[in-house]
């Protein structure tokens, strides 16, 4: 699509640059010349469109998206897996944001406070039965969208929704973001993705939009993040996330 744009703005500017000094020259009309004029215009936006239209259409981005929830459903009820996803920063995850799905579903998440490896399976706390895959999520190239790394606070968490969710993807219109405690509550206006709430993926690792905003949130933060529910009610989809603290950061709270 972006070819045909420039071949259709080329060939407008090419057109309108031989009508406008054959009107002036031989016609000399003045009609002629706006038209001209106004072909030579046409082109340009048209060439301007075949830079501002994204290599990829929207159409492929949503197969390419939808075969990766697909595959990672398979791999989850394959495994008969049900336990929640915990997101973390790559601090932790080494290069960008992943999430690791524990294989027993614990009462309680291992703490992870070291660089894990770069594998499928990997070991994620001291307990033997600390085991859980790590899967690439919705939100883990999200990062790359922004310049800097977000802030810790509530109103750059709210920023760095804002221009991912509105500005890039258009998925939201409004994004309003509290923190209290180790609770934070995301509200989504308007939201535009849709998807089904009974799905092995939706079910551990939350829909896409919960994904984004959980990746961001652990990698803002610098900490691991559960998705601890997701409501959608009248046109707004409620995000409430759980941060993880770890056991040093409990004493300390203990202590104060």
């Amino acid at each position: 699509m972006n070819r045909q744009y420039r071949y259709l703005g080329l060939g407008l500017v090419a057109v309108g640059l031989g009508l406008v000094p054959t009107a002036f020259l031989l016609l000399n009309s003045i009609p002629i010349i706006a038209l001209g004029i106004a072909v030579i215009i046409l082109g340009a936006v048209c060439l301007a469109l075949a830079r501002t239209r994204p290599k990829i259409s929207p159409e492929v981005s949503s197969l390419l998206m939808k075969t990766g929830v697909e595959n990672i459903g398979s791999l989850l009820e394959e495994l008969g897996l049900k336990s929640r996803g915990m997101y973390l920063p790559s601090s932790l995850a080494g290069g960008k944001p992943r999430a690791i799905i524990p294989l027993h579903n614990n009462p309680h998440f291992p703490e992870i406070n070291v660089l894990l490896n770069q594998r499928l399976i990997v070991s994620c706390g001291q307990d033997p039965e600390d085991i859980g895959i790590m899967v690439t999520t919705a939100g883990s190239n999200i990062i790359n969208m922004l310049e800097t790394k977000p802030g810790a606070t509530s109103d750059e968490v709210a920023a760095a929704l804002s221009t991912v969710l509105i500005g890039t993807l258009d998925l939201a219109t409004g994004v309003e973001v509290t923190m209290e405690n180790n609770k934070v509550i995301v509200r989504l206006s308007n939201p535009r993705l849709e998807e089904k709430e009974n799905t092995w993926v939706v079910q551990s690792l939350g829909s896409s939009t919960a994904s984004i905003v959980a990746s961001l949130l652990a990698e803002a933060l610098g900490k691991p993040v559960i998705i601890e529910s997701e409501s959608l009610k009248s046109k707004e989809n409620l995000i409430t996330l759980e941060i993880l603290s770890t056991e040093s950061e409990i004493a300390e709270n203990i202590k104060q």
